[in-house]
């Protein structure tokens, strides 16, 4: 019944490659942190930040991560929402926001708005913790 069995294998291949890195992508360090779809993660994408005296205040959109094919997922933007962020908080940001394959840096939350400015693309970040006190975020690549 096989009669294609390179066809069989690439598809293989790339249902693995999927599962593994969230999206098909050409760049290893793209992937979405877990490849969870739907409200079960939660994820912002950032329009503007602003320290303040004991947080850094990070404006943006509810975002959910929709799946779609293997190739074919996307953030869906939500309602507005402000969210605080713990000085100490961990921030993983793109190295080179227009090409992930670069990996990601952790930067100071304090440095939130330079990076949300520097980020053109409204950067996606999957948040952790309460939204009145973000303990991590971690960009994402989205195209």
């Amino acid at each position: 019944m096989n009669d294609h069995p390179l066809v069989t294998a690439t598809l293989v291949s790339l249902t693995a490659v999927t599962v593994v890195g969230g999206f098909a992508t050409t760049a290893p360090d793209h992937p979405v942190a877990d490849h969870s779809c739907g409200p079960a993660h939660r994820y912002v994408e950032a329009q503007t930040a602003m320290v303040k005296p004991h947080r850094v205040l990070l404006a943006g959109r509810h975002t959910t991560l929709v799946c779609g094919g293997d190739d074919d997922s996307s953030f869906q933007p939500g309602g507005d929402v402000t969210l605080k962020v713990r000085k100490r908080a961990t921030v993983k940001v793109w190295k080179v926001p227009e090409d992930p394959s670069q990996g990601r840096k952790t930067v100071d939350a304090t440095d939130l708005p330079h990076w949300v400015k520097k980020n053109r693309s409204e950067p996606v970040y999957k948040i952790h913790g309460p939204a009145d006190g973000v303990t991590s975020l971690v960009e994402q690549w989205h195209p």
